[in-house]
């Protein structure tokens, strides 16, 4: 066996653990390709909460043509997601580790604990719609489907489910990202097949029911409401799939095979519920979005919809878990990688367990707060980007896990305070341009028509302050590519549990 495929086996195998952590992956145990970023997020978006937001969209006042509109962008625009792909491939680590470049080695434990706490938050989220799927299927199966025993039955398949893929690694995700890819497609696929006959088409609702001053506000509304739901909900991940990716690799191919997987999945699965916000009852959907499609379908096709609703909620959450480990030992937290998984199982499960027995109304609550994560992600996406295009992609890789005040991306005293800075008033900019149950920003309520802008505003803001005010500073210089055995890294393993 040759040294390259040996590393291969030891570090990232399938359905063994992944010993790498946030360290550099040298080139030598790269084995990506680029193709494989298809499945990977085909299944991963084919989730229940992109047909939720579809049926938003209706339940916002448009029609079926408005709705179908605004779709259709949000699949464009995860082409952004191909781009925040990039880096990965470039440095060969994990995408809250490459912000140490913009943030400090320090600095950057600020968005590594929110994307941390993101990331757990939709872990739970994911967790409590997956025990309500159980639960159905449980009751359409004969089974015993209620009381606390049944209920913590359910969190321990869902808790199996979810996190034992994620705790072996990166390539067994892979794996299982491409077998579920198929399954969620041809079941979406004839899930839209089932409900066709009962679409109306000239669907359309009472000018009162606009979510803002009018159908072209709504529209804006709805597609910001679309961008922080699908593709924004992504943007911290990205890197993390690419980074086993060889360096020469083209970056044309990540990017199209990043956005034809997510943004294939996202039109299947924003179709589906436009289609079905024009004959379900937005009552019963916001009630019960499980029950509310249960109610309107065939009975030969309720159990294969609940297959698709546990298992895309399932395949999102490989990439929430697995990520969101990412981010942990990207705050600075020396532990292995595996380890950290179980770590973040045991905190999103405390939370699905007090969101299903202690706070029953807590789930919409935690949903909302999660969804102001755009104030953020918005923002440090942007600057991400800017940061990319700037470096023409080029990092010094070593001193992004050397944590040493003498490294690259010390800064002052280990915080890059104009990049902390710059993400703090992006954020507080795009809070002036909500308009959400938790929040109504007067801006938004007076200057706006009652339109969220939050999804345009904070990451345009971090984009052109960052590009404006740090991306010309010397810190930010374009850096020659360096292979691994002039930096050491084949030799040394820098950073692997940093």
């Amino acid at each position: 066996m040759s040294a390259k495929m040996s590393d291969i086996d030891t570090h990232d195998r399938a359905f063994h653990v992944e010993t790498n952590g946030i360290n550099i992956i040298p080139e030598g145990e790269r084995h990506g390709k680029p193709r494989e970023l298809f499945n990977v997020w085909l299944a991963a978006e084919l989730s229940f909460s992109a047909i939720i937001i579809g049926e938003l969209f209706t339940a916002m006042g448009l029609n079926i043509l408005e709705s179908l509109a605004v779709s259709a962008v949000c699949v464009g625009s995860f082409v952004i997601l191909g781009w925040a792909s990039l880096p990965g491939a470039k440095t060969g680590t994990a995408t809250l580790t490459i912000t140490r470049a913009i943030f400090g080695i320090k600095g950057n434990r600020l968005p590594a604990a929110f994307s941390w706490i993101n990331n757990v938050g939709w872990e739970a989220v994911n967790m409590v719609l997956t025990v309500y799927a159980l639960l159905a299927l449980f009751r359409v199966l004969s089974l015993p489907s209620a009381g606390i025993l049944t209920t913590l039955m359910a969190i321990i398949v869902g808790v199996v489910l979810t996190f034992s893929i994620p705790i072996l690694g990166h390539e067994t995700v892979v794996v299982m990202q491409r077998v579920l890819a198929y399954i969620l497609g041809a079941l979406s696929l004839m899930l839209i097949v089932v409900i066709l006959p009962h679409v109306h088409w000239n669907f359309q609702p009472s000018p009162s029911a606009l979510w803002a001053s009018g159908p072209l506000t709504t529209m804006i509304f709805a597609l910001s409401i679309g961008l922080m739901s699908t593709v924004f909900s992504w943007t911290n991940y990205a890197s993390d799939y690419t980074r086993y990716m060889p360096s020469h690799n083209a970056g044309s191919a990540i990017v199209r095979y990043t956005w034809l997987g997510s943004g294939l999945a996202a039109g299947i699965e924003l179709v589906l519920g436009v289609l079905l916000g024009s004959f379900v009852s937005p009552k019963a959907f916001a009630a019960n979005p499980v029950g509310a499609i249960m109610a309107v379908l065939p009975t030969w096709y309720v159990v294969p919809f609940l297959i698709v609703v546990i298992v895309g909620l399932v395949s999102a959450n490989y990439l929430n878990s697995y990520s969101s480990g990412m981010s942990f030992l990207a705050i600075g937290v020396r532990m292995k990688r595996h380890v950290s998984v179980v770590f973040d199982s045991v905190i999103a499960v405390a939370i699905t367990l007090y969101a299903l027995f202690i706070a029953q109304g807590f789930l919409a609550f935690f949903q909302n707060f999660l969804g102001l994560s755009i104030l953020v992600i918005g923002p440090w996406t942007g600057m991400f980007l800017a940061d990319f295009v700037t470096r023409k992609g080029h990092y010094d890789r070593l001193a992004l896990v050397d944590t040493t005040s003498s490294g690259r991306y010390w800064y002052s005293k280990g915080t890059n305070w104009t990049a902390i800075t710059i993400l703090l008033l992006s954020s507080f900019l795009a809070l002036w341009t909500v308009d959400s149950t938790l929040w109504e920003s007067p801006v938004s309520k007076a200057l706006l028509g009652g339109m969220d802008l939050s999804a345009f505003v904070g990451p345009l803001a971090g984009f052109v302050l960052y590009k404006g005010f740090v991306a010309r500073s010397t810190s930010v210089s374009v850096l020659p590519d360096t292979d691994d055995a002039a930096m050491g890294i084949e030799i040394s393993r820098v950073g692997e549990f940093d």
